[in-house]
């Protein structure tokens, strides 16, 4: 099977594909959708790799062919795979730590540069760079020479980079312009979370799976298809990803990973990254106690604080998932009441939408999400 990967999580997914790419019937605009860490981007990695020929290039992702334009939290990811390979020192985790990193370095494809964030830019070729230095023999002084160059140059990208939560209208038109070359050889591109771009954006994307080029493929990505526009979902194939049984992921934990005391994919990211999830749940729940039971604003430093805290791990998402289980769980115990529960979660949900679709700074989010809360 061409899909071995995707066969191991998601087998009815992959049998789905591989007879469609057997039979010649296999799309060109498809949509992954299904809840995180169901497989969909990785699916949707092997199948450009193999699309393109290029099934070698999947560990390392070194495919020209291939644009992805990520809307993830990639640093937990980057930094679990780089804990892994350091203290278990195998060449699977070392193309793991790479495959991570060249997913967060991809809205840095040359097809995207227009003049602009050069700093940026920059710092993602270095980063870059210093993926080919890869160590020959993994010794205690080359790995520890090789991760002091990775971990400079991944803390100067991340630094430089702008924190944004969906892709843009200019990128959309990058990527068209991309598909029309060479019209020969095949392409691939990923979008994922479609459904937190602007209504402009989703336009452009409608254009873009009108007519597509011949030998172009684009593969969307996305966890709520709900919110999608039904002039994308009826141009497009859809592939919808159930959540991977527990026991399968505690297997893949272990058997993979080496990893015996997890069963969850997002615990075990979150705990090989170095994220504290205590000392994230105190901070979750002073937040929660502070906005339900003082009604107050958080103080400037007090937030800076909250902030830098979770700007190591790009650990927003895990934070706001974690006051959301509280609130909820506030109105379960009655300490809440039921209506002023819900407009808080909805407010929340409202500010983190907002703050994706319009590519909000995710400080000024959290001022934003901690002042009308408070207000409530």
């Amino acid at each position: 099977m061409p899909l071995s990967r995707l066969s191991a999580v998601q087998p009815s997914i992959a049998s789905r594909l591989s007879e469609e790419l057997s039979s010649a019937s296999l799309p060109q605009s498809l949509l992954f959708h299904g809840p995180s860490y169901s497989g969909r981007m990785s699916a949707a990695i092997e199948l450009a790799v193999h699309l393109t020929g290029a099934q070698d290039a999947y560990a390392r992702l070194e495919c020209t062919d291939i644009v992805i334009v990520p809307s993830r939290d990639v640093t937990l990811r980057i930094r679990a795979m780089r804990n892994l390979f350091e203290r278990q020192r195998r060449g699977f985790l070392l193309d793991a730590m790479i495959h991570e990193t060249r997913i967060a370095l991809s809205p840095f494809h040359e097809v995207f540069y227009s003049g602009g964030e050069k700093e940026a830019f920059s710092a993602a070729g270095e980063l870059s760079d210093v993926l080919y230095e890869t160590p020959k023999e993994f010794d205690d002084g080359s790995i520890q020479e090789f991760l002091s160059r990775y971990d400079s140059a991944l803390e100067r990208f991340l630094s430089r980079r702008r924190r944004t939560g969906a892709f843009t209208i200019d990128q959309i038109r990058a990527i068209q312009a991309f598909l029309q070359q060479n019209a020969s050889q095949a392409k691939v591109v990923i979008l994922e979370n479609i459904e937190d771009v602007t209504v402009g954006a989703m336009n452009s994307i409608l254009k873009l799976l009108e007519e597509p080029p011949e030998g172009a493929y684009i593969i969307l990505v996305s966890h709520d298809a709900g919110r999608i526009l039904a002039t994308i979902l009826s141009r497009v194939r859809q592939y919808a990803f159930p959540q991977i049984p527990s026991p399968l992921q505690a297997r893949l934990i272990r058997d993979v990973y080496r990893v015996q005391d997890q069963t969850s994919l997002h615990d075990f990211i979150c705990a090989s990254s170095g994220l504290d999830m205590t000392a994230l749940e105190v901070k979750a729940e002073d937040f929660v106690h502070r906005v339900v039971t003082k009604r107050s604003i958080c103080d400037g430093p007090s937030l800076g604080d909250l902030c830098s805290f979770l700007d190591q791990w790009d650990a927003y998402d895990i934070f706001l998932d974690k006051v959301v289980a509280i609130i909820e769980d506030g109105f379960l115990q009655d300490h809440i009441e039921m209506r002023r529960a819900q407009v808080m979660l909805d407010t929340l949900s409202s500010c983190r939408r907002e703050a994706t679709t319009f590519s909000q700074n995710r400080r000024t989010m959290m001022e934003r999400i901690d002042r009308r809360l408070s207000a409530l």
